[in-house]
């Protein structure tokens, strides 16, 4: 096979035949999609140290292997046999196609196929690089690697961008949820960020889910990234139509290929994460808005004693149902770890029709992805309310907000007492707060796409007029940029400038009045005249 070089290689072994794969439909589909060069590597999954002279005959900076079954060739090897290629610690990825074997159409086995392909290159080219760590492969390890001496692997962990963190005095959430104790506080310096053991950090994203500013990563959950593997999946326009969705963590996942392998999952597709912290309620609604017809969870262990999992589903239901969906409790939900009772979870989701119209490739624009899942919630919100015919206020009075701890989203209100001091916006971790001034009077403005209910400008405000909620509040969304609080201002008897607000008295060092009275640039002039 062969294709327009890019910086990444698909690898492909001939034995996906075995699972019902046309090679020459799978090679049109994938030139269709300009997505990489391809190559023909036989017996790549029983020997995955073919992909070392593969990386460096292709010169790519990349590589996905296309193999039959989850099993052959194992990623961790996969990781080894790369790096020993000159690829980066994560820059390998696989495609098992074992999932797609029983009960499809030739049509749909070669689109879907595709799209799994096309999913798993736009994984490999996230803007952001992920963190990885050396560590021993264990049992899973072939006696072939053994004897080469390559007992060794890369996983990911967590990192922290110090660009976007708001460090350990301001917040510290993520050290608090952290169950291996992985994040650290330095103590010699107050409110650094915080920094990361990576002998203890075992990948499990619980950190993603509490941070508000998205300064943690980890593989494969950036923003960007899940919005690109959604549009590759429920990309659409291939002849095919758009699939349910299985979100799984990769120690889950395979039970779903047993399962497709065996007695087939006609029109589902599936989503393999490192874990599903960090891909809550945002991106179940991002991928029905983007036209799957259901999204089911397949968590692992961790996942599960987190408890985070019931809360976002629980919320997803509750904003579905109020837009009307009467199979919101089929919509989304939680999978059995394996065997029948997954079989049967499988066969009672089946039977549903897209809530929106169109697909992922002409309803999920590029943008979406590039801010915070807060913006991909709102995209998400204002899509699925336009399908539902139902405008925010076509509810009744009151019942436009939906509340639930799963929220990706806040509810911000401001009481009688704001001074528009804006002390709250220069807290704000994704600038759902800003000052608008005007002529006499300064405003308070809030950006309901951005606010993620975080609660820190709750706690820096001086006046104590803060309040938010995790929710979603529709009419507010539908409105955009809505001021929140407008205070009149003094004109500064000498250069006739807004004076911009101070907190109350009671949170300042009392300031004489006509000093007070001046805007700061004034008020320094006055200071410096009399001394």
């Amino acid at each position: 096979m062969a294709g327009v070089r890019s910086g990444t290689v698909i690898l492909v072994d001939p034995e996906v035949r075995d699972v019902g794969i046309d090679l020459d439909a799978l090679e049109s589909d994938l030139r269709r999609l300009g997505i990489g060069r391809r190559m023909l590597v036989p017996g790549l999954a029983r020997h995955p140290e073919l992909l070392t002279g593969a990386v460096k005959s292709s010169g790519a900076r990349r590589a996905v292997v296309v193999s039959a079954t989850l099993e052959h060739p194992p990623l961790s090897e996969l990781r080894m046999w790369g790096e020993a290629g000159g690829l980066a610690p994560l820059d390998v990825n696989r495609v098992a196609l074992d999932i797609l074997r029983a009960r499809r159409s030739a049509l749909e086995r070669s689109t879907y196929a595709a799209r799994m392909v096309q999913a798993a290159v736009t994984a490999l080219d996230a803007p952001v690089t992920a963190r990885a760590v050396r560590r021993p492969v264990g049992a899973s390890m072939s006696r072939r690697a053994l004897l080469n001496g390559r007992a060794t692997t890369w996983v990911p962990v967590a990192e922290v961008r110090a660009s976007s963190c708001l460090g350990t005095l301001r917040c510290g959430r993520c050290v608090d949820a952290c169950p291996e104790t992985a994040l650290l506080t330095n103590d010699d310096v107050v409110g650094m960020t915080p920094m990361v053991n990576v002998s203890r950090c075992d990948g499990c994203s619980g950190c993603l889910d509490v941070c508000p500013t998205g300064a943690l990563s980890l593989d494969g959950h950036d923003s960007g990234t899940m919005a690109r593997q959604l549009r590759a999946l429920l990309q659409g326009g291939d002849g095919s139509v758009t699939p349910s969705l299985v979100i799984a963590c990769q120690v889950a996942a395979a039970p779903l290929h047993r399962l497709g392998d065996r007695s087939g999952l006609p029109g589902w597709m599936v989503l393999e994460v490192a874990c599903l912290g960090g891909v809550g309620s945002a991106w179940q609604l991002a991928a029905l808005a983007a036209g799957a017809r259901t999204v089911q969870l397949l968590p692992c262990e961790r996942c599960k004693d987190r408890g985070f999992v019931t809360r976002e589903l629980d919320f997803t239901r509750s904003l579905l149902a109020a837009l009307g969906d009467v199979e919101a409790s089929r919509r989304v939900g939680v999978l059995p770890a394996e065997g029948v009772p997954l079989k049967r979870a499988i066969h009672a989701a089946n039977g549903l029709s897209a809530l929106t119209g169109g697909t992922a490739a002409d309803r999920m624009p590029a943008t979406v992805g590039a801010d915070t899942s807060a913006r991909v919630s709102a995209w998400a919100v204002d899509q699925l309310q336009r399908a539902s015919g139902r405008s925010a206020r076509a509810h009744p009075p009151g019942h436009t907000v939906i509340g639930g701890e799963g929220a990706p989203l806040g509810v911000l209100r401001a009481s009688q007492g704001c001074t528009a001091c804006g002390v709250c916006a220069r807290s704000c971790p994704t600038n759902a707060l800003s000052l608008r001034v005007g002529l006499g009077s300064t405003e308070l403005v809030l950006d309901p796409a951005a606010c993620t209910g975080c609660g820190l400008c709750v706690q820096a405000c001086p006046e104590d007029v803060l309040d938010v909620v995790r929710g979603v509040d529709l009419e507010l969304l539908a409105g955009g940029r809505v001021p929140i609080a407008r205070v009149v201002v003094a004109a500064c008897p000498d250069c006739g400038e807004n004076v911009p607000a101070l907190p109350a008295a009671a949170h300042v060092p009392s300031m004489p009045a006509g000093l007070a009275s001046r805007c700061p640039r004034c008020r320094q002039a006055a200071l410096v005249a009399s001394l």
